[in-house]
């Protein structure tokens, strides 16, 4: 007993310690920038396997694997918001054993939040406190709340304290406060069944509480960190397996951690006194790009116009004029890759409409438009109205005064100024009277593209990549209106048939709509991945519809109609999809089985305007032929970056469901200009999900209209404008 209260004994020293220390300055706390706080094994920020309080910076992304003992963990981090947190974790636990599997794997799936309550001030003593929630949606295996404090000392040592319920009561003995309150909260079940919902009524509740707490020395050697820590967490069920040979002979743990560089840490350590650790993590943040952002031709320089030009317009009225003035602009919008629409002109005015083809920022693309049509449109033309199409659909017309332009293009405060000086409208389907179109239809493309897939989080493997080659072919016959198709050959690493995946109506409350999904990307065959005709217009300045027909996606067939309101200016907006669909043979390279069924939804669309998150709610029928709805929140960053979580809730129960209790994830889309010195709009994306599971499964359609016009309304353009004179 002496014992163990003379280990608690410290971390209560340690936490006390932090949060008694007065009001006196640190002498040097504003001297040094301080580097980036250090991930634990957990992939949150912290010591070695126990959590700290300080924050990584605004929008920092981690992704990680560590591995001691028993225990292999592979961890993805994101920095919400600047005092909000969370952490996604795939863990297989080895020797976890069953009544009648001895040496049976755990594969196990949780979720973390951690919220910053207090932030640390370095010209005094008061350290950061926040307040965590590990395994939040999980089964229970990790399961677990804590109050922690950090703070910095003297530049090269940060001291951590804490208090924890549930895993991280496991030693100490320290009775939990909460148990006068109410005897319930002496209670903790450990065991939450299917998992997938926060587990409220367990929070804070258990007999015990413990104490953790560690130091972290940043070491004269360049990029190397000293840890060592208390651990409160006593690993009981990871050494009751039959066949584990994990023992926990120590509550210390004592670690070394090399940084080359801003993205890459590894760690070694020794764990509770009997095995030995290892972390590795990889971290990035949007708001850094990791190459220089402004390589690549500069702009056309803007010249003013003779103070007393001419205003005289006849040149509108002969043909060659125009014919050579529309040319000469196409050739020179064409260096920067954006392509000329259609385009009228006036006297006094010039419209056009332009597909930016490589341009990442669009307020770029209209900037370099802008600058073309000042060098080269006769001297009576004063207004510029700007269109931008995406896919075929006329998305939004900036309109701008050329004189605001050869005002401001020297100017300081160019960016804000001229953001005040356009105006924006929805662009209306087509320009009309006497207009140049282009006349290039049937217009051809295809490519043969490598294709990386990486298998995170899903099966028993929790990570398996794959190499194919994929072979995209289109045809557009008019603006709108296309066919276009992808196969797929797999040429490495062959993802296999998950055993579970094979049918079994007994056993299914559902149809299988999703839980069968290994067996269409199995093996060695070549995948029709798409081949479908595509209709998109618009039907106002406001409105925008899509008809699509044909193999939508690699597991279903048939026809898709959508219909979306958003106008320019407002931050929300409505939508309508329906589809009618048969499920595919994954056996037969076109063929389908019985299954049909009327799935959609309607959607609403909310920019909320706050550090870029945006919300999206949809409500309707579902693959599986269920109803409910979903809700997606993601934050996206100027550059493109965006990062969201989803979770959808039906009318099917969570038993029927099955583990997870409903389907959830996050998403996330990189692009591809965040990490190369030359233009592209090309972006990498993908999905962490719980489990690939019936309930609440919807229809992947590669064309939805509003992620498409998305980055063309209001908000987007101003946050982006300073782009403009790029």
């Amino acid at each position: 007993m002496l014992r163990k209260n003379l280990r608690a004994g410290v971390a209560v020293t340690a936490l006390a310690t932090l949060g008694v220390w007065g009001n006196g300055a640190v002498a040097t706390a504003q001297q040094t920038p301080m580097p980036r706080p250090s991930l634990n094994l957990y992939g949150g920020t912290g010591l070695i396997d126990m959590p700290g309080a300080q924050p990584q910076p605004d929008g920092q992304v981690s992704a990680g694997v560590s591995y001691f003992g028993n225990t292999l963990r592979r961890n993805f981090s994101f920095q919400i918001l600047p005092r909000v947190s969370g952490s996604l974790r795939y863990s297989t636990i080895y020797d976890w054993g069953q009544q009648d599997n001895p040496g049976y794997d755990l594969f196990d799936r949780s979720f973390d939040l951690q919220f910053l309550l207090l932030e640390e001030n370095r010209n005094s003593w008061q350290p950061a406190v926040a307040l965590g929630f590990r395994d939040l949606l999980g089964t229970g295996v990790y399961s677990s709340e804590y109050l922690v404090g950090t703070k910095t000392l003297l530049d090269d040592f940060t001291l951590t304290g804490g208090i924890g319920w549930g895993r991280l009561s496991g030693v100490g003995n320290v009775k939990n406060p909460f148990c006068s309150l109410s005897d319930s909260f002496c209670e903790r079940d450990r065991d939450f069944g299917n998992g997938g919902k926060p587990a409220i009524d367990q929070y804070f509740h258990g007999e015990d509480m413990g104490f953790f707490g560690g130091v972290e020395w940043r070491t004269p050697v360049e990029n190397l960190t000293f840890k060592a820590e208390y651990s409160s967490d006593a690993y009981e069920r990871e050494q009751a397996g039959p066949d584990s040979e994990f023992e926990r002979n120590s509550p210390f743990n004592f670690g070394l951690e090399y940084s080359p560089n801003s993205a890459l840490t590894m760690g070694a350590y020794y764990m509770y006194g009997s095995t030995v650790g290892v972390n590795v993590s990889l971290s990035a943040n949007p708001k850094e790009p990791p190459v220089p952002q402004n390589l690549g031709a500069g702009p056309m320089p803007v010249n003013s116009r003779p103070e007393h030009y001419s205003r005289d317009g006849s040149w509108v009225n002969n043909p060659a004029a125009r014919e050579t003035l529309i040319q000469a602009i196409r050739d020179a919008l064409r260096t920067d890759y954006i392509v000329v629409d259609e385009i009228r002109l006036k006297a006094d005015a010039v419209d056009i409409f332009i597909i930016n083809q490589r341009i990442n920022q669009a307020p770029k693309a209209i900037g370099r438009t802008a600058r073309v049509l000042a060098v080269g449109m006769p001297y009576s033309i004063e207004t510029f109205r700007i269109t931008t199409v995406e896919d075929g659909l006329p998305t939004t017309t900036v309109e701008i005064a050329r004189s605001d332009i050869e005002d401001l293009v020297d100017q300081p405060d160019a960016g804000e100024e001229s953001w005040q000086a356009v105006s924006l409208t929805g662009a209306v389907p087509s320009l009309e009277g006497e207009i140049w179109r282009r006349d290039v239809y049937p217009l051809y493309d295809w490519a043969i593209l490598p294709v990386p897939v990486i298998q995170i989080f899903g099966g028993n493997e929790g990570f398996k990549p794959q190499l194919s080659l994929e072979f995209r072919g289109s045809v557009k016959l008019s603006r709108g209106l296309s066919f276009s198709g992808r196969i797929r050959q797999p040429v490495l690493g062959a993802f296999d048939v998950d055993e579970d995946d094979i049918d079994d109506p007994e056993k299914r409350e559902l149809p299988q709509v999703r839980s069968n999904s290994s067996n269409y990307y199995a093996g060695y065959d070549p995948k029709l991945m798409r081949l479908t005709g595509d209709y998109l217009t618009k039907l106002d300045r406001n409105t925008y519809t899509r008809a699509t027909v044909g193999y939508i996606e690699r597991q279903f067939a048939g026809l898709s109609g959508e219909v979306l309101w958003k106008p320019v200016e407002q931050d929300w907006g409505v939508g309508m999809e329906v589809n009618w669909v048969k499920q595919r043979d994954p056996d037969d390279f076109m063929g389908f089985t019985d299954y049909d069924v009327v799935t959609g939804h309607a959607s609403l669309y909310w920019n909320t305007g706050y550090k870029g998150l945006e919300a999206q709610f949809d409500a309707g029928r579902y693959l599986a032929g269920d109803w409910g709805g979903t809700v997606s929140v993601s934050r996206r960053f100027a550059n493109g970056w965006a990062i969201g979580a989803f979770a959808t809730k039906t009318n099917v129960s969570s038993d029927d469901f099955g583990e997870g209790s409903f389907d959830k994830g996050v998403t996330l889309v990189i692009p591809l200009r965040w990490s190369t010195p030359f233009e592209t709009r090309e972006a990498i994306s993908g999905s962490l999900r719980s489990l690939s599971s019936d309930g609440g499964a919807v229809l992947n359609v590669a064309n939805r209209i509003y992620p498409t016009i998305r980055d063309q309304d209001s908000y987007h353009l101003e946050r982006n404008w300073g782009a403009f004179w790029q």
